[in-house]
């Protein structure tokens, strides 16, 4: 928000600060209100002074150019060089003195043009920054001062500051709200406002009927005024209106944003003559019905939205924005003033609802002082009728028919000691809290009751008005004290520590970590992930219908996420289409899923998603299905993690295995039995459909199940003394066994002594049966208490291959 010191120059004595306002900007910055830019407009035009030409003559080595003694000053003249033709002796003119930067970065200096000296520039509005195209050089009334800076004499001498305000200070977003707070920080007077203006006769009431059918609008004034002309507004009005950032619109919609920025109100004119039937009526939307903005935007109602009608239509959404049927044009002559209070969260709705941001939607959904209503529609019709001329109606509208009363707040001084760490101080509590337009009742010695003002929305509870004693003597003066140390350092929690190795055992397998929105779009998750029956099956917690968010921004974040593949596959496809080719990603954190009575619960999950192949000059082609390097991730981490009980199942039924998978490609992670995840290849058709030209790999874990039992315990022992030993098998069994399965028995069989099983070799080709494979096993063994024997080893070994035998017919090639 911008704020001019000029303006608020009009309700508190600010005039010292215009040469220091970094001082001013420091102070509202401590209070909480943070002044993010200042802009001295007055350092624009330094150097750069009014100047009367007291002779002009030709240059005596150019024909187009004249030569110029003009005077800036008593007794100060300056030799100066124009190529201009359009000034003479006598005028009025703006001189850039040396010393002077133009806008655009143009330095003024002493020069010599054409072997004559020169001390300046005639300037144009061009030259000077206030237009993007000029005739010549700017000529001034005969009744400008002479030698006057000229921001001063254009009223360009002001300062504006860019201030960020926090939601809970809406009182701030106006000029005599942050008047109230500079009043209050330099405990200077407040000039109060009253506004004065004649009314005829008439009366409003009797003109225009009035029906307010909804609480949403707990006050709602307005009043007539005829005979007024639309016109581009003054001079004063455009620029105090172009100062804080406005566009100057005619003098009526021009008051009404004069009137908003001054007093924190919006205000709404309606074109009387557009009022059918004379009546003004509030009232809920219907579901279905039509109504075209002022930009000419035509909206469909959820019939939640608060409007505002005449006797056939809507005119206006309440709070957010008017109608084209009514709006004021240049042929308007007679206008209704609308200055109302409606219920923030009734404008915020139908603001997010609709994606209209106005600014009359920016104050009402943070709340507007209703107390302040009608004297912001006084101060608007006194303006109009200075402006646009006209005459107003007597008995205007003004229902209110619940006051808003806001709660006294009991505090103790005691309190506030206790929660600020020093001495607070009565005196300065009572000061702080009257300038704040509080009412302060004492209580008691050190017992206060306060009652707080209707603009100040954020003073509720005893610890709103600890704060503001804190703002208000600076946050500075709490002192530094570290809090004494009784406890011994709580652990880290065991999720963390699991889900953080998880983290650095992805990142060293090649993988980057993706942080993704908690939200997803329903229809688009829905799309993706079909039918669920297969993910649950594999142990991810899925509810057939994913929790919903009650106010979502859009429909592409209306729900939470079930899954956290869907996420990163759209990672994966924006990323390939931006062209990047080949990419690993992984991230954990949270999906959400509905019980049965309708409370939503969270999980822990883990998501893997690769696609394309690393190419080297010496691998350009891959020998293997892209999910074994994800595979491979994924039993790196069990590793890490110290579990050696698992293995991956397939799955034959084509209802358990996901819709986005590949058939063939696909197995469920089993744990001590229990299914805890899924990896696979991404299905041919959505590869195609989305124009992905390289194989994509999916995996997804629950983390509450695989984490289960977490830290799992293992022993560490020192280094055997004996050698170890190993042996090499090739046995030949058929095709379609699992080498897992053949490892599992093969570790039962060979007992304690054996401490290793690795497969180094896989064949198939000729000199095998068909269906038959040979694969290549390392078996290692060793003792931690003496050498072994080749008699312990060899019976071992023998007990391993009589086993495979006689349960999955394996010979020994």
């Amino acid at each position: 928000m911008k704020i001019s010191l000029k303006w608020l120059q009009d309700f508190v004595d600010v005039q010292d600060m215009m040469a220091k306002p970094e001082a001013l900007a420091e102070l509202l910055t401590k209070a909480g209100l943070e002044v993010e830019e200042i802009t001295s407009l007055a350092k624009d035009f330094q150097f750069v002074v009014t100047g009367l030409i007291l002779e002009k003559a030709k240059h005596p080595n150019a024909d187009k150019l004249s030569l110029c003694r003009v005077m800036t000053g008593e007794g100060v003249v300056h030799q100066i060089v124009c190529g201009a033709q359009n000034h003479k002796q006598d005028d009025k003119v703006v001189v850039a003195l040396p010393g002077a930067i133009l806008p655009g970065g143009f330095a003024i200096k002493n020069s010599v043009i054409r072997d004559v000296e020169s001390g300046g520039m005639l300037c144009s509005v061009k030259e000077l920054g206030l237009a993007t195209e000029s005739d010549g050089i700017l000529i001034l009334p005969e009744n400008a001062p002479i030698g006057k800076p000229f921001a001063e004499y254009q009223g360009l001498d002001d300062v504006t500051f860019e201030l960020k305000v926090t939601p809970n200070r809406a009182d701030c977003l106006s000029h005599y709200g942050l008047a109230r707070e500079v009043a209050c920080l330099l405990g200077r007077p407040l000039k109060k406002m009253a506004p004065q203006y004649k009314v005829s006769p008439d009366s409003t009431q009797a003109l225009v009927a009035l029906s307010v059918q909804s609480e949403q609008c707990p006050r709602y004034a307005g009043r007539a005024l005829r005979g007024v002309k639309v016109q581009a507004s003054p001079e004063w009005l455009k620029k105090r209106l172009q100062g804080v950032g406005l566009n100057s619109i005619n003098n009526v919609v021009d008051v009404t944003n004069y009137v908003m920025i001054e007093l924190g109100q919006p205000l709404h004119a309606f074109d009387m003559n557009e009022i059918k039937g004379k009546k003004i009526i509030v009232s809920q939307g219907q579901q279905g019905e039509k109504f075209e903005t002022l930009q000419g935007v035509t909206l469909t109602l959820t019939g939640e939205e608060l409007m505002i009608r005449d006797g056939e239509r809507a005119v206006a959404m309440a709070g957010v924005v008017g109608g084209k049927n009514s709006g004021v044009s240049d042929a308007t002559t007679e206008i209704f003033l609308e200055a109302a209070y409606f219920t923030p969260a009734s404008v915020r709705k139908a603001s997010r609802t609709h994606g209209i941001t106005t600014d009359s939607a920016y104050r009402f959904s943070r709340g507007v002082d209703a107390d302040n209503t009608f004297n912001a529609m006084e101060r608007a019709v006194e303006l109009i009728l200075q402006v646009a001329g006209g005459e107003a109606l007597s008995v205007p509208h003004d229902h209110y028919p619940h006051p808003i009363k806001k709660s006294p707040v009991r505090t103790e001084i005691k309190i506030i000691s206790e929660r600020l760490g020093y001495e607070a101080e009565a005196p300065r509590f009572e000061d702080y809290m009257t300038r704040l337009g509080c009412l302060v009742e004492k209580m008691g010695e050190g017992s206060y009751q306060i009652l707080p003002p209707t603009y100040r929305f954020d003073l509720e509870i005893e610890m709103d008005l600890v704060e503001e004693y804190a703002r208000l003597n600076g946050y500075d003066q709490i002192p530094e004290t570290l809090p004494e140390q009784r406890l011994s350092p709580t652990p880290h929690d065991a999720g963390y520590l699991l889900s953080r190795k998880t983290s650095d055992v992805l990142r060293g397998a090649g993988y980057s970590q993706a942080v993704n929105m908690a939200f997803s779009g329903r229809e688009a998750q829905e799309k993706f992930l079909g039918s669920l029956n297969a993910l649950r099956a594999a142990g991810l917690a899925m509810s057939d219908v994913p929790v919903m968010v009650l106010n979502p921004l859009n429909a592409e974040a209306n729900c939470m996420r079930s899954s956290l593949v869907e996420g990163l596959y759209r990672n994966s496809h924006h990323n390939f289409h931006q062209g990047v080719e080949v990419g690993r990603l992984f991230e954990t954190g949270k999906t959400f899923s509905l019980k049965e009575g309708g409370e939503f619960q969270e999980h822990q999950h883990l998501g893997l998603v690769a696609w394309g192949y690393q190419k080297t000059l010496w691998t350009q082609v891959a020998s293997h299905p892209l999910v074994f390097e994800v595979k491979a991730a994924v039993e790196k981490l069990l590793q890490q993690l110290h579990i050696t009980s698992y293995q991956w199942s397939s799955v034959q039924n084509r209802g358990d295995i996901p819709d986005f998978i590949h058939r063939g490609q696909h197995a469920v992670l089993m744990v001590e039995g229990k299914a805890v995840g899924f990896i696979g290849s991404l299905h041919p058709s959505r590869l195609e459909d989305d124009k992905i030209r390289v194989p994509v790999a999916l995996a997804e874990l629950n983390l509450d199940l695989l984490f289960k039992g977490q830290p799992r315990g293992f022993r560490i022992e020192t280094f055997s003394r004996y050698p170890r030993v190993e042996r090499d098998l090739a046995l030949v069994m058929l095709k379609p066994l699992k080498v897992g399965d053949v490892v599992r028995e093969m570790k039962k069989s060979a007992g304690p002594l054996c401490t290793q099983i690795e497969v180094f070799d896989v064949y198939e080709g000729d000199n095998l049966a068909q269906g038959q494979k040979s694969v290549a096993f390392r078996l290692s063994y060793q003792d931690k208490t003496a050498t072994l024997q080749d008699s312990v080893v060899n019976d071992s070994v023998t007990q391993v291959l009589a086993a495979l035998n006689a349960k999955f017919s394996i010979t020994v090639r």
